[in-house]
């Protein structure tokens, strides 16, 4: 059988559809064009009604025999997709729906992966949906979140927290490394909650990763403020490793204290700040990402003015900004939605704001030469490098993947930098 894969939403998602890819490799199944494809499995998302609309638009445009519908929207809203034709609709992806994909396809075109050279073998894996572009990973830590937001639906898709063993973890990123993977992204759904439910820690998970050999590096994924300040000089001790890149990604989602109650969220503006401020004081150059959701059930203009000063503080790298939209079953979805044209507003305000701040702390980097390490194919001939804290490095040229090299910053934008190698 030959297999497409197309993903939508969180990094776990896209761990999920590589970890079904691996195992129908397995099974001797092949990773396929969509226009070869014998089936076509779409892993959906359904954090947003601006989401689910973009991947209905989608599955209407795959329907047909070849198409299995899966992930999120399937679980949350499985009424939305009554009207597409298809040949399945699972629930969340993992290895062990590879057998139930094979079994609805039983024509299927078999190889011996065992038989192919080593540099096939490693294209073969499913380090992205484009596996000769990329040598980044995912590893998916745990499933669930053991979290009450008001406004979110992934609890109803995912559950309760589950970790994963540190074993399996363990061995998972040590097979990616010693195949060649240049970034393995640790992923969850809340990545610092990893397990508080088996007796261990992220911090300590984090530190035994780093020991593993290979020239790899460790890409932490989102952590929630609350998780993340219970475990916090754990976290800053495993930091120290050079094996894992100085970024952070901590959704504030509100400087309001009375929306962050509203939303269910169990923390404070001013604890989210110390917790970044703690994180800068050892590692100065560390990349901060967070996440903010404009117009939320309630929220004044002096909440959102709130949030505008708390962004001003953080000086953060990246604002990923949600216009609030209500989700089936959530407590939020029974508050008054405001009219769009204010989340718009706030959100093109508090966009103009941080694509400003980003702009200038990039610009810093300009006419210095950076160690980076280059990890995946860009559009037109470009390449993409990482820095020790995740910076996005865009070159022009050739160089190998995984090759590291010194770039001599020209030019920068709000999103990465760019230059020209120096030595390599």
């Amino acid at each position: 059988m030959k297999f497409y894969i197309e993903t939508f939403g969180c990094t776990a998602n896209l761990g999920n559809s590589q970890d079904l890819s691996r195992a129908l490799q397995e099974m001797d199944h092949i990773p396929s064009t969509l226009e070869d494809a014998d089936t076509v499995i779409v892993n959906t998302c359904a954090v947003t009604e601006k989401t689910e609309r973009k991947v209905l638009r989608r599955l209407g445009q795959l329907q047909g025999e070849r198409l299995i519908v899966a992930g999120c929207l399937s679980v949350t809203v499985p009424e939305s997709i009554n009207g597409i034709r298809c040949r399945a609709r699972l629930g969340l992806l993992n290895r062990s729906s590879a057998a139930c994909i094979s079994a609805l396809f039983q024509k299927s075109v078999r190889r011996n992966m065992g038989e192919l050279p080593a540099s096939r073998r490693l294209e073969a894996l499913p380090f992205s949906l484009s596996t000769s572009d990329s040598l980044c990973a995912v590893v998916n830590v745990a499933e669930g979140c053991n979290g009450s937001c008001s406004y979110c639906i992934v609890a109803r898709a995912r559950g309760r927290l589950k970790s994963r063993s540190e074993d399996d973890v363990a061995a998972q990123v040590k097979e990616l490394a010693a195949l060649g993977a240049a970034e393995v992204q640790i992923s969850a759904q809340d990545t610092a909650a990893y397990g508080s439910d088996i007796g261990t820690d992220l911090g300590r998970l984090l530190s035994r990763l780093a020991e593993i050999p290979g020239d790899f590096r460790l890409r932490v994924g989102m952590m929630n403020p609350n998780s993340a300040l219970m475990i916090k000089d754990q976290l800053i001790a495993a930091y120290q490793s050079p094996k894992i890149y100085r970024f952070l990604h901590i959704p504030v989602q509100s400087g309001s204290p009375e929306i962050l109650r509203s939303m269910g969220r169990k923390y404070s503006a001013e604890d989210f700040l110390k917790l970044v401020s703690d994180f800068r004081s050892f590692f100065p150059k560390i990349t901060v990402i967070t996440d903010v959701i404009t117009g939320f059930p309630g929220e004044t203009d002096e909440d959102f003015m709130q949030t505008v000063r708390l962004i001003d503080r953080l000086q953060p790298d990246k604002v990923n900004i949600t216009r609030f939209s209500p989700r089936p079953g959530t407590a939020a979805a029974f508050m008054y939605d405001m009219p769009d044209r204010i989340k718009k507003d706030r959100s093109r305000e508090l966009t103009r704001l941080w694509l400003h701040i980003a702009a200038q702390r990039n610009s810093q980097y300009i006419g210095q030469v950076l160690q980076a390490r280059i990890t995946e194919r860009g559009r037109d001939g470009t390449m993409k490098a990482r820095t020790e804290n995740y910076l996005g490095v865009i070159i022009k040229g050739h160089p190998n993947l995984g090759t590291s090299i010194g770039v001599l910053v020209d030019e920068c934008n709000a999103f990465y930098v760019t230059g020209q190698i120096v030595n390599g």
